[in-house]
């Protein structure tokens, strides 16, 4: 039983994998970074209403918890793929980021409406793949 146990758990695993590379197997080249710059994102999987990303000129909101909390950035653009976001504001004082807080990201990977981007938050790597809705 623990064998089909631990085989359904690599299963799951490599396949929730393999879904977020099966965008990948022919990127763009050179990724297209501008798409970045402006519009709505989801994270790859999710729904809009559970996580999203509004992007417009020079500022951000990351809506959560069905869009009825949201947090606030001030964006800056530091090349054509990377800009850092400071929070200014936010409505869930339960959620763990705070005003003046820095996150960088980073394009690193483009595949028609899917970017992957690599964030950095408190010395924290991560890598996301968010796919643009509009």
């Amino acid at each position: 039983m623990k064998a089909y146990t631990i085989l359904a758990i690599i299963f799951i695993f490599s396949s929730s994998k393999m879904k977020s590379q099966e965008h990948f197997l022919l990127p763009d080249n050179p990724a297209k970074c501008h798409l970045i710059k402006e519009g709505k994102f989801i994270k790859e999987g999710d729904s809009a209403k559970k996580w999203n990303i509004v992007i417009k000129k020079d500022s951000q909101r990351e809506y959560f918890n069905n869009n009825k909390d949201y947090i606030k950035y001030k964006i800056e653009f530091l090349d054509n793929c990377t800009y850092k976001a400071t929070v200014t504001a936010k409505t869930d004082g339960k959620y763990p980021m705070r005003i003046g807080d820095v996150i960088t990201y980073k394009v690193v990977e483009t595949d028609h409406q899917f970017l992957k981007i690599e964030t950095v938050n408190y010395n924290k790597t991560e890598e996301i793949i968010l796919e643009r809705v509009e």
